[in-house]
């Protein structure tokens, strides 16, 4: 009978260092795995590290104020770009607290197509009639706005901005813009 006890007993503590030991190994697998491949420099860089400053990046298209006030902005580039023949951009705003009036050039080679099926989004495309070379800073078009809740913030973002230069279409990077 006290074979039983003694076989149970040793046969415990074999399982408990083979758990011990199996679990030693998964931790030490895991930390090698996570701390020395490139899987844990993606984990670090997916965590924001609040102690560094954010980057700032230009965009090549952007909405700035005029300083006319707050019902006229400018839409500029960042960036040359060389015989554009259109450029286009969606905008997209809450239609409860702004309309947009009008959007026009000063330049006056060129077309202007306003499209808005649904309210607060407006696709809006500039064909100009000869090739033109657009320089960085430059104001390409004003948006008229008329803001109907003058107390809110009021965002516009831009999607699908691109530009058609040599029967080529380019992407622009864009940035949205608070008022």
């Amino acid at each position: 009978m006290s074979d039983v006890f003694k076989d149970y007993k040793k046969q415990k503590v074999r399982r408990n260092i083979t758990i011990i030991s199996l679990s030693l190994m998964f931790a030490l697998s895991l930390n090698f795995f996570l701390f020395s491949s490139s899987v844990w420099q993606k984990i670090q860089t997916s965590v924001k590290n609040y102690g560094e400053q954010p980057k700032v990046v230009n965009k090549d298209i952007y909405i700035e104020a005029a300083g006319t006030g707050s019902d006229i902005l400018d839409l500029k580039i960042w960036s040359d770009i060389s015989k554009a023949s259109e450029l286009s951009a969606s905008f997209l705003f809450d239609p409860e607290s702004m309309k947009l009036v009008d959007l026009y050039s000063d330049n006056k080679e060129v077309e202007i197509t306003k499209v808005t099926n649904v309210p607060g989004i407006y696709f809006v495309s500039f064909k100009y009639k000869t090739p033109t070379d657009l320089k960085s800073w430059t104001t390409i078009w004003k948006i008229l706005v008329n803001k109907i809740k003058k107390d809110w913030k009021i965002v516009i973002n831009m999607a699908q901005t691109h530009f058609t230069s040599d029967s080529k279409t380019y992407e622009l990077t864009n940035a949205s813009f608070e008022f």
